[in-house]
């Protein structure tokens, strides 16, 4: 049995340390809710809102209305000054606060990802492909608004007046001119009584016109890069091939309809906004290279023109 003593000496000591702990500290107090706003009180960093680190320098994303916002991207892009002048900002190649937050609410509208303020080559085809989507023949407004204009107005030779390379090639060979021939929009390509697949390279826009009305697009499209350019001049779909395989590249081509040699529209599975450009052919979105697959037919024209952009 335990003394007296001993059993005073266990209750000083189990009373010396109840004082020494300070009464509430076994459990955190709750913090104040969110405001009625929605917005997160200021605190640390949670994994999931937390900064990136890129090139050495940390960004941070904030927090509004439940959802993160990407934050801006530090450096300009490789379409800076085009975007900025699309935008109607002041243009200086330079990325600035205000640059990012109107390219940011651009991409944003869009629903381009990341929304980061980012002048890359996907805001850019975007802003090029609206430009284009009402007129695409008429360059007036976009060389306002960042690119170019077009190739210089005047007549095109009508694919009847050539002697071009055989069927075999895909060149075109005949075809009678419409009331129309000779005459060009300012955009490049000739307007025809008869359809024609127009090819953009300096644009990368393609679409099908047939005397002035619109049949297909216009939509975003990949050329050849450096090396593998896509060849110019007037030619004519002489194969399609739906599930087309190609040996050369061992790589599929859906959607196939070749116009030039081993040249062709087709659907690729992967983005077509990159720098290196494709092999040669016309590279498509699946969904738009399937609706042109119905609306061109064997011996329709194509007209290619202009540059590729860095080819």
């Amino acid at each position: 049995m335990m003394s007296r003593r001993m059993a005073c000496r266990v209750t000083a000591v189990l009373l010396a340390v109840a004082a020494a702990v300070p009464v509430g500290t076994a459990t955190a107090a709750p913090g104040p809710p969110p405001p009625a706003g929605g917005r997160a009180l200021t605190g640390p960093a949670s994994p999931a809102t937390a900064g990136r680190t890129t090139a050495g320098r940390t960004t941070a994303g904030r927090t509004t209305a439940g959802r993160t916002t990407v934050a801006c991207a530090a450096g300009r892009g490789p379409y800076q000054r085009q975007v900025e002048r699309w935008l109607r900002l002041a243009v200086d190649g330079r990325q600035s606060a205000a640059d990012c937050e109107a390219v940011r609410a651009f991409q944003t509208r869009q629903g381009i990802k990341p929304a980061n303020g980012y002048a890359g080559p996907v805001t850019w085809a975007r802003m090029r492909l609206l430009s284009a989507r009402t007129a695409p023949t008429d360059t007036g407004t976009e060389g306002a608004s960042g690119d170019a204009a077009g190739p210089a107005t005047g007549a095109v030779p009508d694919p009847a007046s050539g002697s071009a390379a055989g069927p075999a090639s895909g060149a075109a060979t005949g075809g009678a001119s419409g009331p129309a021939a000779g005459v060009v929009a300012s955009g490049g390509c000739p307007v025809r009584s008869y359809r024609v697949a127009c090819v953009d390279l300096k644009r990368q826009l393609t679409w099908v016109q047939k005397g002035g009305k619109t049949l297909f697009g216009p939509v975003a499209m990949r050329s050849g890069g450096a090396g593998h350019r896509t060849r110019t001049g007037w030619f004519r779909i002489y194969w399609k091939h739906k599930n087309h395989w190609s040996s050369l590249y061992n790589a599929p081509m859906p959607y196939a309809q070749f116009f030039s040699g081993g040249q062709a529209f087709h659907a690729v599975h992967g983005s077509i906004h990159t720098t290196g450009g494709s092999m040669g052919c016309v590279n498509l979105r699946l969904a738009d290279a399937r609706k042109l697959w119905s609306v061109l037919k064997t011996r329709d024209h194509v007209y290619v023109w202009g540059r590729r952009p860095g080819s």
